[in-house]
């Protein structure tokens, strides 16, 4: 469990939608809260609605940015008096696909897709483990958050790309977990029901504009609740729970069963 007292908090796409939800709950905790997300103006925006919210215009698919960012957060840490306590990953971007239309079909659409839900993630969560063992923080309990979807867990025709990149994320997630299982770094994945957070403006999405701003809030709220509790598997919102439940969990079954036959040969870690 996450002492939250004065610790510090990292929310990627944490300008607007349920980023900046889980940053307003965070602060509540006590936490020091950096929001980073690419636009300046929705920065701006969450700094003004949450006084005390620090904030970092990024891109978190460009090196660079990620070298700013950990910057940031190293700066932030000496600030507050601690190293980063908790890293949650909640940007991501959604956007409709048809292989058989000749929109898709014309150009790459679906790279930054993939970078955005998959690829820098991974990334940022390497560096942010990298950065805990550079400076001697390894036996400092921490949490890394990763915000998943319902979808990661079966196809979705209509927006293939996403489904298959939070699935992607999804396994990772499900596979971190048990590397840093004899860690001080807790894994959690949350998994909120489609919100109206304008993640998905080209989607039919039903009943999605049932899940305003105080169904966000309140996801929100119940997140950062079982984060807070290092609860594995958060469902935060009765759709999200009937959905994940009814899907099972045969792969982490599977998985718990396959396991402990696999193993990495010697050497596999000399380029």
């Amino acid at each position: 469990m996450v002492d939250a007292e004065d610790r510090l908090a990292v929310v990627t796409g944490g300008s607007f939608g349920l980023g900046l939800a889980l940053c307003r709950h965070l602060m509540a905790a006590n936490f020091v809260v950096l929001a980073c997300g690419r636009s300046e103006e929705r920065l701006g925006l969450a700094a003004a609605e949450l006084p005390g919210l620090k904030t970092l215009s990024v891109d978190v698919t460009e090196p660079s940015d990620q070298d700013r960012l950990f910057e940031a957060i190293t700066e932030a840490g000496c600030h507050s008096g601690a190293p980063t306590d908790l890293f949650v990953n909640n940007a991501a971007i959604s956007r409709s696909h048809d292989y058989t239309s000749d929109f898709t079909l014309e150009k790459d659409r679906a790279r930054d897709e993939i970078e955005t839900n998959f690829a820098a993630p991974v990334e940022l969560i390497r560096r942010f483990l990298a950065l805990r063992r550079e400076n001697g923080w390894e036996e400092r309990p921490a949490t890394i958050a990763n915000i998943s979807t319902p979808g990661a867990l079966f196809p979705l025709e209509p927006n293939p790309i996403y489904s298959c990149s939070k699935a992607g994320f999804h396994f990772f997630t499900s596979s971190l977990r048990r590397q840093l299982a004899g860690t001080a770094v807790q894994v959690v994945e949350v998994f909120p029901p489609a919100l109206d957070t304008g993640l998905a403006t080209d989607m039919i999405v039903p009943g999605v504009e049932q899940n305003g701003p105080e169904v966000i809030d309140e996801v929100a709220r119940r997140s950062v609740e079982g984060i807070l509790a290092g609860d594995p598997m958060i469902l935060p919102h009765p759709q999200s729970e009937q959905l994940v439940q009814a899907i099972g969990d045969s792969a982490e079954q599977l998985a718990d069963n396959m396991n402990p036959t696999l193993g990495r040969k010697d050497g596999w870690d000399r380029e």
